[in-house]
């Protein structure tokens, strides 16, 4: 057990990678947390609980943290924090909209805004925030890097996990979420700008994967695509010019390197990430058999962005002759 309970009452909707870090470490913490998780994996979760792996380490924790399969209307915590795939997301609202919790954090790749959000439970409701951690769950087991994926696109994207309101207010209610987080080692910050942040962060992430479908997963006949590697920073390019046209702000601002640097050096430091450490690790949810890997929820997500910041770009009107070239890798 924990140590001395913390009064507030967090929901963690999503019993993945990233819901089984996060209520494993609030639970350790002493917070009052449940886990909503459903068909097999309630099943796990209520027999052997959270199994967490150590990618590096190989160091096994099991935490066993109070599990539901519903979400009932009258059920209410302070925080319900909604950690699951972009596109299970749609779902989950007319839930959410029955049950009475005052903060509902989605924590998801979003380069559309929070706007479905608000449409389903209420502008008031609303908070944003990302991941805390990167790896995979194979069985019961979840093998992770704790520090979202394990500090490298941490490092990448300004480093503590951005938690903020859609106005991009400091907020009482935002200030003791993130106070929360990091007691529990959930390392956070908040954010007045965290809309913009998801959708650079989208945006950055989710088109070299469609490249890495594009070569069955194997990032060494990847990195040796020349002529792929120069369209993807072409396609950065625009992504980021539909950003900007979206409205959206450049979050951090230092990928407006994309922009400053020659492609020609872009594609060498492009190469040379590929080929490092940091790619397997950022990448570990989808090494293994390409095959079952194509199919699973994590490509689903980012095949789900994609397509989703292919409609932005035509709500746009701009060419974005590369992006749009890359992105038909997802048709």
């Amino acid at each position: 057990m924990g140590g001395k309970m913390d009064k507030t009452r967090i929901l963690v909707i999503g019993a993945g990678v990233n819901g089984s870090i996060c209520a494993a470490a609030l639970f350790r913490a002493g917070i009052d947390v449940t886990v909503l998780a459903r068909g097999k994996r309630y099943e796990e979760l209520q027999g052997e609980g959270i199994v967490i792996e150590n990618l590096l380490t190989k160091a096994r924790d099991v935490v066993k943290v109070p599990v539901i399969v519903a979400l009932e209307p009258e059920d209410v915590y302070d925080y319900a924090l909604v950690v699951v795939h972009r596109h299970q997301v749609k779902d989950l609202l007319p839930a959410l909209a029955r049950n009475r919790s005052p903060n509902i954090v989605f924590m998801v790749n979003n380069p559309s805004g929070p706007d479905e959000f608000i449409s389903a439970i209420g502008k008031e409701r609303v908070m944003l925030g990302f991941v805390f951690a990167g790896g995979k769950r194979e069985g019961s087991i979840v093998r992770a890097i704790s520090g979202n994926i394990g500090g490298v696109l941490g490092k990448l994207f300004g480093g503590g996990t951005p938690f903020g309101e859609i106005d991009g207010a400091i907020s009482p209610r935002l200030v003791r979420l993130v106070d929360i987080l990091n007691r529990a080692g959930l390392k956070s910050r908040m954010s007045s700008d965290v809309s913009d942040y998801l959708a650079t962060h989208a945006a950055i992430v989710a088109l070299p994967i469609m490249l890495f479908a594009k070569y069955g997963g194997n990032k060494h006949t990847l990195a040796r695509a020349d002529s792929d590697l120069r369209l993807l920073v072409d396609a950065w390019r625009e992504a980021l010019a539909v950003l900007n046209a979206l409205g959206y702000r450049i979050v951090p601002p230092r990928f407006l390197v994309v922009k400053a640097i020659p492609r020609f050096i872009m594609v060498a430091m492009l190469r040379a990430f590929i080929n490092s450490r940091m790619w397997d690790l950022a990448t570990t949810d989808m090494s293994g058999d390409w095959s079952e890997l194509s199919h699973s929820q994590t490509f689903e997500e980012f095949r789900f962005i994609a397509k989703e910041f292919g409609r932005l770009t035509e709500k746009t009107g701009i060419p974005a002759p590369s992006l749009r070239q890359l992105l038909t890798l997802v048709q």
